[in-house]
C-alpha cells in the first residue's frame, strides 16, 4: 500500500516519516521523497494517529488523485535538481512525459491549475 505524503522536501524528511511509521508498527518497505510504502494496509485508529502526527510536524496525507499527481511531479523534480544531473539542453516536458507516461499538456495544465504556478516556475524555484 501506497501513502503519497505532501511537503517531503529532503532525506532529513524521509527520515522523519520513516521514523513516525515505525512508532506506530506500521513497517515502511520504502521510504522516498513524497510516497511511503508500507507492508500492509493500516488499520483506522493507525492511519489517524499517523495523520495527526504529520500534520503536527508539517506534512499531509493526500487523499485526492490530483494532488498525488501534483506530489509525484514536485517529487520528480526536486530528485531532478538534488541530483546535480541537470543537462545543459534538458527538457523538463520530455523528462515528466516520460517518467509519468503521461502527455504533457495534461501535466502541465493539472500542476498549474492546483499549484499557481507554472512547472517550469517550479523548476526555477527548486534550483535556486
Amino acid at each position: 500500500m501506497n501513502l503519497y505524503i505532501k511537503n517531503m522536501v529532503c532525506n532529513r524528511c524521509i527520515m522523519v516519516v520513516k521514523q513516525e511509521l515505525e512508532n506506530l508498527k506500521l513497517k515502511p518497505l520504502k521510504v522516498s521523497m513524497g510516497e511511503a510504502e508500507l507492508s500492509k494496509q493500516p488499520s483506522v485508529k493507525q492511519m489517524q494517529q499517523l495523520n495527526s502526527r504529520l500534520l503536527q510536524l508539517g506534512f499531509e496525507i493526500l487523499d485526492d488523485k490530483k494532488q498525488k499527481q501534483i506530489e509525484k511531479i514536485k517529487s520528480l523534480l526536486i530528485k531532478k535538481v538534488q541530483s546535480g544531473d541537470v543537462e545543459e539542453h534538458f527538457s523538463i516536458s520530455e523528462y515528466l512525459s516520460n517518467a509519468l507516461h503521461k502527455d504533457y499538456s495534461y501535466i502541465s495544465r493539472l500542476f498549474s491549475e492546483v499549484e499557481g504556478i507554472t512547472v517550469e516556475q517550479f523548476f526555477i524555484l527548486q534550483k535556486n
